[in-house]
């Protein structure tokens, strides 16, 4: 059972949810929805890692968000003309409850830590696209995707390394720059001593560093 269901509703509410929606199951690199589909409701994430991707008017995606387990995709199709403005698929195998647009509507409306929830969640939302959109340096740009990766996946247990490495090309994406430019500044990272970098995988030393990149205080 997703978490948010325990969380806000009572069992007659998490009964009613369940009954009108579906758990849908997606290979790795299956698309969930794209650009311009008509909005049809809302994903909550049970197990999988999806990436949430926009276009960029030259035919090629920059990746603007990851998404992994109890994170919520598919709410940019929600106002206006209910369409989705972002793609989204899938890192891994996942595992996904939908819920459609007019069960969510009777939901939200008739639960109000629900909805007071959900206020929050589309906040966060907005102050992070205005971070995106900010003209910071690329080093912070860069040291921004990997400690949101870090708080999306995680670390392995007992240890710094990333639970999840997106390829050095996704992260170049994330970040809105050229590959050659990714890698230059992980190696400046690297012998600074904020990063250690193994292979394709990636060691977190000094969170709290790009912590202060991500905001600008650096």
């Amino acid at each position: 059972m997703h978490t948010f269901l325990k969380d806000f509703f009572s069992k007659e509410w998490r009964e009613f949810i369940l009954f009108h929606s579906k758990v849908v199951k997606f290979k790795k690199n299956e698309v969930i929805f794209s650009i311009g589909h008509e909005t049809q409701g809302i994903y909550f994430i049970i197990d999988g890692k999806v990436k949430v991707t926009t276009g960029t008017g030259t035919g090629t995606e920059r990746i603007i968000g990851l998404a992994t387990n109890n994170d919520i995709i598919g709410h940019r199709g929600f106002g206006g003309i209910w369409k989705y403005t972002v793609s989204a698929t899938t890192l891994e195998n996942s595992e996904l409850l939908f819920i459609p647009l007019k069960i969510f509507n009777i939901v939200f409306k008739a639960n109000p830590e629900f909805a007071y929830f959900m206020m929050m969640f589309f906040a966060n939302e907005l102050r992070d696209s205005e971070k995106l959109a900010s003209q910071l340096p690329i080093r912070n740009v860069i040291a921004s995707v990997l400690y949101n990766n870090v708080k999306v996946f995680g670390y392995e247990k007992g240890s710094k390394k990333m639970r999840y490495t997106p390829s050095r090309k996704d992260m170049a994406s994330q970040a809105g720059t050229r590959y050659e430019t990714l890698v230059r500044t992980l190696a400046d990272f690297n012998a600074e001593g904020i990063i250690r970098i193994d292979g394709k995988s990636i060691h977190i030393l000094k969170e709290s560093a790009l912590l202060k990149m991500r905001n600008g205080e650096e």
